[in-house]
């Protein structure tokens, strides 16, 4: 491959991961913001927003990684994320630490085995408890639940906008692809 080529592709795949990192880092709705510092301890909206904006960047990043066609897509993403976590430390070194460990207390919940709770459940608790909700009752437990769902569906739809759809010949079973791969 050329070397004016290998930039066009690489250009392309920036482009690409900037269309969908602008859609997974759109600011939160206002109610959502209200219904999670009405719940937490010190009804912070500030604390309440920023875990809620974590919760979507760790959920993107996770279905970039998950769902994504193509492999180089999750460190593409997470390559420019980088860019926008760098300008939030430079403006509050606070949240620049919170997002790092945040996102080792989402990826935990995620990998977490044995564990009967779906995933979505797992990583509503880490939001929640980012906001100082450690015991959630069931419904609060449930709301949260849906906005991973809602954040995670969201995410999808903004990853097959930004790289495509995976699409396959009419003439060609999805069963085929597989035969001979080991």
């Amino acid at each position: 491959m050329s070397i004016l080529r290998e930039w066009r592709v690489a250009r392309a795949r920036r482009k690409q991961a900037a269309i969908y990192l602008e859609a997974i880092t759109q600011p939160v709705p206002p109610a959502d913001i209200e219904w999670l510092a009405r719940l937490a301890p010190n009804r912070d909206e500030r604390l309440a927003e920023r875990e809620l904006q974590f919760a979507r960047r760790a959920v993107g990043l996770i279905v970039a990684e998950r769902d994504a066609l193509d492999d180089r897509t999750a460190s593409d993403v997470a390559h420019q994320l980088a860019g926008v976590v760098s300008a939030q430390t430079r403006q509050d070194a606070v949240a620049g630490r919170a997002w790092s460990e945040r996102w080792r207390a989402y990826t935990s919940a995620l990998a977490a085995r044995g564990n009967t709770e779906s995933p979505a459940a797992r990583l509503a608790r880490v939001m929640l408890a980012g906001s100082g909700i450690e015991q959630p009752a069931t419904e609060h437990l449930l709301r949260a639940t849906q906005f991973i769902l809602t954040v995670r569906s969201g995410a999808n739809e903004a990853l097959r906008t930004a790289y495509g759809s995976a699409s396959l010949p009419e003439d060609v079973r999805p069963s085929a692809l597989g035969v001979g791969v080991r």
